[in-house]
């Protein structure tokens, strides 16, 4: 069972600089939206590990709140590399193992917008949490607070910004349900909590983020499933203290797509293909994730 569930594809919250918030402020959250897939909610036993992330993302459009195109000529394209160190340990705390993370992503992104291009390279925003993680019979779950620091680049006169430049408190709880006849439901639910940008005084809604999985085994050591992620904004943006329009720039996404999981002797891989749609108040693209795990 161990050995199962540290080579499951968990990712406990990493940010990997979601494009949708590098390209404008309002309606979008530093959660790394899919990234979570195949065993979501399975924590692995004590010891370290380390998780690679890889993560195209492009969009040609962004949406206002009744979901037409708002921004004449945009588009975004963002690669992401991005690795998280997970150290669990063997602390008890109510029957579940105490573990902690740390993740930093490198991102190249491109934007344009109303005739305007820009480009950036370079580091995004650190996240850091602690966790703990439970596990019975068939039944795999955690709880996490995440914080995510404005350590990224960030210039409010570009159109390109890796970083957010304001901090966000993230708690996370996962699960997963992986009987013995191959059936993997996996799911994370996050709540995000955002401060100030200083830079611009706009602060960011709390917003909901989902990622699902439901996936089956067809041989031990390959999986198929269906994937995705559901985003809303639960509160409105505000800049100087005012409801940023009618609506409060709410974001709202819901994606789909399939996703394939290897499991090799030394290393678990996970490929996935995601496509946007329901988008308000940001933008609409596709995404293809990459991620890797493997036991130092």
């Amino acid at each position: 069972m161990h050995n199962i569930l540290w080579k499951g594809l968990f990712c406990s919250g990493v940010v990997l600089a979601s494009p949708a918030v590098l390209a404008v402020e309002g309606g979008g959250g530093n959660t790394p939206n899919g990234a979570d897939g195949f065993m979501a909610g399975a924590l692995p036993p004590p010891g370290t590990y380390g998780l690679a992330f890889l993560n195209h993302y492009s969009g040609d459009r962004f949406n206002d709140g009744n979901g037409n195109s708002s921004v004449p000529g945009f588009s975004v394209k963002a690669n992401v590399a991005a690795l998280k160190i997970v150290h669990m340990t063997n602390t008890d705390v109510y029957g579940g193992l105490l573990g902690f993370y740390s993740a930093l992503p490198l991102v190249d992104q491109t934007v344009q917008a109303a005739g305007r291009t820009d480009s950036r390279t370079g580091l995004g925003d650190l996240e850091v949490g602690s966790l703990v993680a439970w596990h019975q019979g068939d039944w795999h779950w955690y709880g996490l607070m995440a914080l995510v620091a404005p350590t990224g680049l960030y210039n409010k006169d570009r159109l390109a910004n890796i970083g957010s430049n304001y901090t966000t408190l993230r708690p996370q709880f996962g699960w997963t349900y992986a009987p013995a006849n191959g059936i993997d439901i996996s799911s994370r639910f996050t709540y995000s909590f955002n401060t100030r940008n200083n830079a611009t005084n706009y602060k960011s809604g709390q917003y909901f983020e989902a990622d699902y999985n439901l996936g089956y085994a067809f041989t031990p050591s390959f999986k198929a499933g269906l994937q995705g992620y559901y985003f809303q904004q639960i509160t409105n943006d505000e800049q100087n203290g005012v409801k940023v329009g009618s609506d409060g720039n709410k974001g709202r996404v819901l994606a789909i797509g399939p996703g394939l999981f290897y499991q090799s002797s030394f290393a678990s891989f996970e490929l996935k293909y995601l496509t946007e749609t329901m988008v308000e108040n940001r933008v609409q693209g596709k995404s293809l994730w990459f991620k890797s795990v493997f036991k130092f």
